[in-house]
């Protein structure tokens, strides 16, 4: 029903704040199910694909934001759309927003440029800027993976780059640059701070999270409707799956002869009223 968008810069914890928002949504809200994705996607070859582009750097920046816009363009009428029309709820680690900042803004091509390649993908209802220091933030990747032990800076994942990106994202997500459109439609919070301890960063989260749901938003994606008729059809389809117990100690529906002594109505009366005037 709702698409919720992780944002921020490499290293500033975006899995992890997928993860509290979707705990957040299953614990305090009515959704069918809550799931989790994220952009580009590592297990499709179109993902791939995006993220080869990065990193062997042998494409213009509008081959590469094509890349990426493609594998969102997918991710989002195969993959998400169908799950909001059922009534869940989608967290997404990056979505529309990454682009905008990564090859819209920093990459030099355009936030026009990069919407209109991405004009035909879902909206995020909800796009949560998650924030940290890029010190911070790439001192938590080298800790947390081999890229470390080379000591060899490679992707996204250089400190001037981050830099520019957590600059690129304070520009566009905090209002200085107009979000092109049609991604205006959807709300923008932030930035949720991820420097302190993860208690810290849950309590920011379920303010976000509470606020935004409590408003009882229209979904941009799908109309109420559709998943009020695929809940309805589901309760139907349930109802008729059931099988009666024989155990639960009602008798069989007697046949229509087997009442009143296979009497008919009107002579039961007769016999009363007869009997009546006989005392």
């Amino acid at each position: 029903m709702y698409l919720f968008s992780i944002e921020g810069g490499d290293g500033s914890g975006k899995g992890l704040a997928a993860e509290i928002v979707s705990e957040i949504l299953q614990s305090e809200f009515c959704f069918t199910s809550v799931e989790t994705t994220a952009e580009p996607r590592r297990n499709h070859a179109l993902g791939r694909l995006a993220i080869d582009s990065v990193r062997k750097q042998t494409l213009t920046p509008e081959e590469e934001a094509g890349l990426f816009a493609a594998d969102r363009l997918d991710h989002s009428h195969g993959w998400i759309l169908p799950r909001l029309h059922e009534g869940k709820a989608v967290v997404s680690g990056r979505n529309i927003h990454s682009s905008l900042v990564y090859q819209g803004i920093v990459g030099g091509i355009g936030l026009e440029k990069a919407a209109q390649m991405n004009s035909a993908a879902l909206i995020p209802d909800l796009c949560i800027w998650v924030d940290c220091d890029p010190k911070i933030a790439l001192e938590r990747i080298r800790s947390g993976t081999l890229r470390g032990m080379s000591n060899k800076e490679e992707y996204f994942e250089t400190s001037n780059f981050q830099i520019r990106i957590r600059e690129g994202y304070r520009q566009l997500l905090s209002g200085e640059l107009e979000m092109p459109v049609p991604f205006d439609m959807g709300a923008v919070v932030g930035p949720v701070s991820n420097e302190g301890t993860q208690n810290q960063l849950r309590t920011q989260l379920k303010e976000v999270i509470r606020g935004f749901l409590h408003s009882r938003p229209n979904p941009i994606n799908v109309q109420t409707e559709q998943v009020d008729q695929f809940r309805i059809r589901n309760i139907v389809s349930e109802s008729k799956n059931q099988s009666r117990l024989s155990d639960i100690g009602l008798e069989n529906a007697k046949r229509k002869t087997e009442w009143l002594d296979g009497k008919k109505p009107w002579k039961i009366l007769k016999e009363a009223q007869d009997s009546h005037l006989h005392y």
